[in-house]
């Protein structure tokens, strides 16, 4: 995302010839800490589309635990910091927590502006349907994720970071 490309900690999947990809390899490390090599043409951009699905499936349900917490009466720093030390820890919950005011220095920390934006996610989320429908794959949730995060487009969320999905429903619940 903006955040690792700023500060050189991207991670590049690469699919291609191997010798092409060694010969390539020592520049993608100037701009990212981890340069992967994933096999054939392709490759790359399907591992790239499979981690984004997980991540859209992993914020959603980040999102979806924290607002129940917060209308359940738990603080949500307190509840973010169970969390984090619990078996439903992950990167949406311990890195780029959802909810305005338990973390600095992530989106929703600025008004969801910033970082990896609903757009990308729904564009990525598009790829993954395309090659699981392709490949005869279910992935339930990955379609709703994909379902959630073009609702979210359309309804004014198009440009703020992915992680507004929290936002969005807490919008939704008082429809």
């Amino acid at each position: 995302g903006v955040g690792a490309a700023r500060a050189g900690n991207l991670t590049f999947m690469v699919g291609g010839v191997e010798q092409e990809f060694d010969a390539a390899k020592e520049l993608l490390t100037c701009m990212g800490s981890n340069v992967v090599y994933c096999g054939e043409v392709g490759t790359g951009q399907a591992a790239k589309i499979c981690n984004n699905m997980l991540l859209a499936i992993s914020m959603i349900g980040t999102a979806e635990a924290m607002n129940l917490g917060i209308r359940l009466g738990l603080d949500p720093k307190l509840l973010a910091k169970i969390l984090n030390m619990s078996s439903g820890r992950c990167w949406s919950s311990d890195t780029y927590n959802p909810v305005p005011g338990v973390m600095e220095g992530v989106p929703s920390a600025n008004n969801y502006q910033g970082g990896f934006g609903t757009t990308l996610m729904a564009k990525d989320l598009g790829l993954a349907q395309i090659s699981a429908t392709n490949t005869k794959t279910p992935v339930p949730l990955g379609s709703q994720a994909h379902q959630i995060y073009r609702m979210m487009c359309a309804k004014g969320y198009a440009l703020k970071d992915f992680s507004a999905v929290f936002q969005f429903l807490r919008e939704e619940e008082t429809l």
